[in-house]
This record gives C-alpha cells, sequence and structure tokens, in this order.
C-alpha cells in the first residue's frame, strides 16, 4: 500500500488535514521519521543493556499490525501537539503520549492500554476509524522496512 491511497480512507475534513500533511513529504521520510523516534526513545532513554537488548527483540518480533498500530501511533503524535497548540498542558500531554509509546515499546505497558491511548489520539484529531485503520494498513504493509531499518540504527548506535 502506498502512503497516496491513504485518499481512499478520508471520510472528514481531519482526515483530510493529516493526509494533506503527510503526502507532501515522501513516504521513506514518514517511514524514517517513525524509525528515528522509535530510536531515539531506545537510545536515549536511560535504561540498562539487558532492558534494551529486550526492547530490540520486542520490535523485531512485532508483528505486521502491532508494527502498524505502533507507526501509527508515533505518526500522530505531532498532529496531536499541533492540535493542542492553544491547550496550556500540550507538552504533559505530548510527553505522557511518548511515555506511554516506550512503555509499550519496553513491554511496561498492556496492549489494552496501548489501544486505549491509540482511541485517545484517534479521538483528539477527531480522524475516522476508516482514516485510522488505513495508516495501521499502510505502516502494516512496511513492517520489514521499519523493523529492519530501527535495528540497523540501533545495532550501529550501539556498535558505536
Amino acid at each position: 500500500m502506498k502512503l497516496v491511497d491513504l485518499n481512499n480512507y478520508i471520510l472528514n475534513d481531519f482526515d483530510k488535514n493529516i493526509f494533506k500533511r503527510m503526502t507532501k513529504d515522501s513516504e521513506v521520510n514518514l517511514n524514517n521519521y517513525v524509525c528515528s523516534v522509535i530510536c531515539d526513545l531506545v537510545n536515549f532513554i536511560p535504561m540498562g543493556e539487558e532492558l534494551k537488548k529486550e526492547t530490540k527483540e520486542n520490535i523485531k518480533n512485532c508483528d505486521e499490525v502491532e508494527v502498524g498500530e505502533i507507526a501509527t501511533y508515533t505518526s500522530l503524535i505531532p498532529y496531536v501537539q499541533l492540535e493542542l497548540k492553544d491547550n496550556k498542558d500540550v507538552a504533559i500531554i505530548a510527553n505522557s503520549l511518548v511515555e506511554k509509546l516506550i512503555s509499550y515499546i519496553v513491554g511496561y505497558l498492556s496492549k489494552e492500554e496501548f489501544d486505549k491511548n491509540l482511541e485517545n489520539i484517534q479521538g483528539m484529531l477527531n480522524i475516522s476509524y476508516m482514516f485510522y485503520d488505513g495508516l495501521v494498513k499502510y505502516f502494516t504493509f512496511n513492517r520489514e522496512y521499519i523493523v529492519s531499518t530501527i535495528e540497523k540504527i540501533l545495532n550501529n548506535k550501539n556498535a558505536g
């Protein structure tokens, strides 16, 4: 599935706005953004080497849908920040979303809690379930690229 195919999943203006912003750039840049955010979290959150190793295994063992959901979550955080820019608690909300993302990747947050957070993001952005589902499908289709890029970055960081 190509990023432009998300056009077929648009049901409302919120979907359309996010689609327009996402397609201003390339698919590769969007996928690399997701990979960079996840790698930055793994590399720069203080955790022991054993936990980092487990986290890398967690990422490697994610199935297609789980990678799609993690990537969708990651890709939507900037839009939450943009949507809530006038809210005095925007930094707290964004930090909370990031904390929950890394907690899920590390294995400290349950799938149910992660799913609730995805639903919250969907609600904050007023995107349709159809568009959300399209995003998950897009990233699911790109699982191999995302996982291999994350592995490569994390392995290079740890080697250097």
